[in-house]
């Protein structure tokens, strides 16, 4: 497998940003993940979820929903670790890749993922950050899907996601 790396810089003006990651939207109320590993690994969310089926076990049908080890295992296929779920009380406690689990429920434990990114401004500002998320649900409109602000972050789970190293005497 080749090296897999995440973006740490992207491409933004004082009027114009370009997310490192390419926008992917759900093409159900339930592929959230999905999605979310199509845009981090840069694959088609088809692709991700056949490689879900073949290779985590995951149901061809549903019902479905995952959870942080099937979130792992799926991303270990893609070349990336993941971490366990953690409650974030500030937009400092997210790692700078992670899936944000938003829209929680506590009693039914089921929420929706979408992408978490923490980036250099590449060409504009040094040393400025950016922190946003993609949120690949259906029904966001365009404008909605970059999502900038974090204000009511606390209480919100993440899993940080990482690339994975490659294995140790491993051709280059």
């Amino acid at each position: 497998m080749p090296a897999i790396t995440i973006p740490t810089t992207v491409e933004s003006t004082p009027t114009t940003f370009s997310p490192a990651f390419p926008f992917v939207a759900q093409t159900n109320d339930f592929d959230d993940v999905f999605a979310c590993a199509a845009m981090l690994s840069g694959k088609k969310i088809e692709e991700v979820r056949d490689i879900a089926i073949a290779k985590t076990k995951h149901p061809a049908r549903g019902p479905y929903y995952l959870g942080e080890t099937q979130i792992a295992a799926l991303l270990a296929q893609l070349g990336f670790v993941a971490t366990v779920y953690k409650e974030i009380g500030r937009v400092a406690d997210i790692p700078d890749v992670a899936f944000l689990l938003v829209d929680y429920n506590p009693e039914m434990e089921v929420g929706r993922h979408i992408l978490f990114h923490r980036a250099r401004k590449a060409s504009h500002a040094p040393g400025a950050t950016v922190e946003y998320a993609l949120d690949p649900a259906l029904w966001c409109k365009p404008a909605d899907r970059v999502r900038t602000n974090f204000q009511s972050i606390a209480g919100t789970w993440a899993i940080g996601i990482h690339a994975m190293n490659a294995k140790a005497g491993a051709a280059k």
